[in-house]
């Protein structure tokens, strides 16, 4: 029983119940380790932007051990920007097994980004 709690206890402090941040060098990898990803495209002078990481820090935490959310600065990480045709921002980009699954650009309400959620878990 020891055995199984500390391995649920473990498990737990793995699923980022935050927003965790990518880069070029690191996307692909964490396509390959989180099968639901959420990837919030950003800029620091983007005023929009602020406003959907508020909504992507609540859904990060309401949805741990279901999706992980990443945030990718488009200005420092240009690479993997151009690669999904990231044009405008904020861009949130989902991703199930490694694919592409959905796209949403611009500042949207919770709900609507909650509802695609539900149509990919």
């Amino acid at each position: 029983m020891k055995k199984l709690l500390d391995k649920t206890a473990k498990n737990k402090t793995q699923i980022p119940q935050v927003p965790i941040n990518i880069t070029d060098a690191d996307f692909d990898a964490a396509l390959k380790k989180h099968p639901l990803l959420l990837v919030d495209f950003w800029a620091a002078w983007c005023n929009p932007c602020r406003v959907i990481a508020l909504i992507i820090e609540a859904i990060a935490k309401e949805y741990a051990g279901k999706l992980v959310c990443a945030k990718l600065n488009v200005d420092e990480n240009p690479i993997t920007a151009a690669k999904f045709q990231v044009a405008s921002i904020p861009t949130l980009l989902f991703f199930k097994n490694g694919k592409l699954a959905d796209r949403i650009v611009g500042a949207v309400p919770r709900q609507h980004i909650e509802a695609r959620i539900k149509q990919l878990i």
